[in-house]
């Protein structure tokens, strides 16, 4: 095979399945963006050219900026095996991994351009990709995942919202979304969570029985909506306090049935029992910080270091692996990956609640933590990316 061929070829599988375009984004801006957040907060450097403070640019990138390439690439690649219908690939797929740079550029460079590039550029991305997971699931009539374009497009006006608010067209603080725009990732992880999770477990340990109460889902999906409410509308902390313990307690009976300790033995699969059990933390850690006025970051960490962190690498290792026609093995680098993840989790969701270290001492820490688990996960599966997609 000449060079031109190869070129082609290699462009051709790129572009062949969400996953290959959107994990390594997700990796890649996981790791630049929280390197250059543990800069700007240790005062190493200051430049930020964004119209978002420096906070809020953090808050926004991880979650609008890194999430939302997960989430993107992972529905790119589970609804059309849901379905049997395709999501965008080739040019169509380019071009949205092209949209979701160019939003990380124009929300970094913001203050330096007129207000509506940032806000466009940025905003147009989520509903463009929403319009491909509609187009497979109306037309295979999949009504059981209906509700996916429409809690996504709640997650885009939020997104266009925190853009607005910046631009002070809309009087609302940018710090206010985003905890609610957490809590609809959160709502994802819970319902499509609570689907793979007990089925990839039973799948593979079929011996091992489980029994979860099926008003458990409701009940979970209900707390987590009225509680995202409830932040966006500023309701007393008595009220969030309540509705986070009951959204603990629900989700906590939720993971404690499908006896995830049961596969400790078993990185690739514990992992995603460890990360839907940091959804309980998170909400009772909700519940402690509303009710004595401790800071909520340490819930806002607990649902994005330990439950994003965790299950976005369990995920997108498994799903990688999956389609790339490699073997589920629980490599050793896995468990490295899994492990620094979970104790930057730890380390910046718990340890400020329990040791007078310092603030700093303790974002370098987790943040190196998380550096090094996605640093790790594009070392070992970029070459994967480009492997022929599985043939079924």
């Amino acid at each position: 095979m000449n060079g031109k061929d190869f070129n082609m070829s290699l462009r051709h599988i790129l572009f062949s399945a969400g996953f290959r375009v959107f994990f390594p984004l997700a990796a890649l801006s996981a790791v630049l963006l929280l390197s250059y957040w543990v800069l700007l907060v240790t005062g190493r450097v200051e430049y930020l050219p964004s119209r978002f403070a420096p906070v809020s640019w953090h808050q926004h990138e991880m979650i609008f900026g890194t999430v939302v390439a997960v989430i993107i690439g992972f529905l790119y690649t589970a609804v059309p095996n849901w379905t049997g219908r395709p999501t965008p690939t080739g040019g169509k797929l380019a071009v949205l991994g092209l949209i979701w740079l160019l939003g990380r550029a124009a929300v970094f460079f913001s203050a330096l351009l007129p207000g509506w590039v940032p806000l466009i550029v940025d905003g147009m991305f989520l509903p463009l990709a929403i319009v491909g997971i509609i187009s497979a699931l109306l037309g295979s009539k999949n009504k059981r995942n209906y509700f996916l374009p429409v809690v996504l497009m709640f997650f885009a006006v939020l997104n266009i919202a925190s853009h607005l608010a910046v631009l002070e067209i809309i009087d609302f603080d940018t710090r206010s979304l985003f905890l609610p725009a957490t809590l609809f990732i959160v709502f994802l992880m819970n319902v499509i969570g609570g689907r793979i999770i007990p089925n990839f477990t039973k799948g593979k340990y079929p011996e091992m029985t489980t029994s979860t109460p099926a008003v458990l889902l409701p009940l979970s999906v209900l707390s987590i909506f009225s509680l995202a409410v409830a932040l966006l509308l500023t309701a007393e902390d008595m009220v969030i306090g309540s509705i986070a313990a009951f959204a603990g307690t629900v989700t906590l009976l939720r993971s404690l049935s499908w006896k995830g300790w049961k596969v400790a033995h078993d990185p690739l699969l514990f992992i995603l029992h460890v990360g839907y059990f940091w959804i309980p933390v998170g909400f009772f850690l909700m519940a402690y910080c509303s009710f004595t006025g401790a800071p909520l970051s340490h819930a806002m960490h607990a649902f994005t270091v330990g439950a994003i962190g965790s299950l976005t690498l369990g995920v997108m290792s498994r799903a990688t692996l999956g389609h790339s026609g490699l073997p589920l093995d629980n490599e050793k680098i896995l468990t490295v990956i899994f492990l620094s993840v979970n104790i930057a989790a730890l380390s910046r969701a718990i340890l400020p609640l329990v040791t007078d270290a310092s603030y700093a001492g303790i974002l370098e820490g987790a943040g190196s933590l998380w550096i090094v688990a996605y640093g790790l996960f594009l070392v070992r599966f970029l070459g994967a990316f480009a492997r022929p997609k599985k043939l079924f």
